[in-house]
């Protein structure tokens, strides 16, 4: 109100931002911290910023990669197994039983084969 008033405001400028007690305490990730970075801007920067004075998750300067991301593809495996195997030869045969059993309970072609 001293703005307001035309007088001199006594407030520090340069003071840390004040975040409430029960703000500080909220467990990361956490349903409550999610609604709280996600509704609300001051928190989300605050809470990056802690992160980054702690050495959390963000602060990056000696994670031990390059800056510009190309160490990820170091962390890739050199060949990927995508051979289902076996595992596709038993749920092609359960997916044939089953629709062979529903054609018989039902009297009707599932599959559109017969004419």
């Amino acid at each position: 109100m001293a703005l307001v008033s035309g007088g001199r405001s006594t407030l520090n400028p340069n003071a840390p931002l004040y975040i409430p007690a029960a703000f500080r305490q909220v467990e990361d990730f956490s349903p409550e911290w999610w609604q709280l970075v996600t509704t609300l801007t001051w928190y989300h920067e605050y809470w990056l910023s802690q992160q980054q004075v702690e050495g959390g998750f963000y602060a990056a300067e000696d994670d031990g990669f390059d800056q510009d991301g190309n160490d990820v593809v170091d962390l890739l495996p050199d060949i990927f197994d995508l051979d289902a195997g076996e595992d596709l030869s038993v749920m092609e045969a359960q997916l044939e039983e089953f629709i062979r059993l529903s054609e018989e309970e039902t009297g009707h072609d599932i599959c559109g084969t017969e004419e």
